[in-house]
């Protein structure tokens, strides 16, 4: 991640929407134009912190915190910036 890259604030994409988690314990969904993406409980934390008010490093401490480190710095730094490739986030 670089420097500039950790101060743009983060939030879903135009179009790209969460849903869930159901009633009856289904998994949270990432709902965009190319299909339904089932979500795992630490990549529904990352992008249900993607709304604008926080940055990369911010959305790294969070999710940190709320999954007791269980989550790996590495794998949410990847996942940021696999979810900026696909079009999920944006950055600014």
């Amino acid at each position: 991640m670089k420097d500039g890259d950790a101060r743009m604030c983060v939030r879903l994409a135009s179009g790209i929407s969460l849903r869930g988690p159901e009633e009856n314990g289904a998994p949270m969904v990432l709902v965009c134009p190319e299909g339904n993406v089932q979500l795992n409980s630490v990549a529904a934390a990352i992008l249900g912190l993607c709304d604008g008010s926080r940055d990369r490093a911010q959305v790294l401490a969070e999710v940190l915190n709320r999954t007791s480190n269980r989550a790996k710095s590495a794998d949410v730094v990847e996942f940021l910036a696999a979810a900026v490739a696909r079009g999920w986030i944006q950055e600014g």
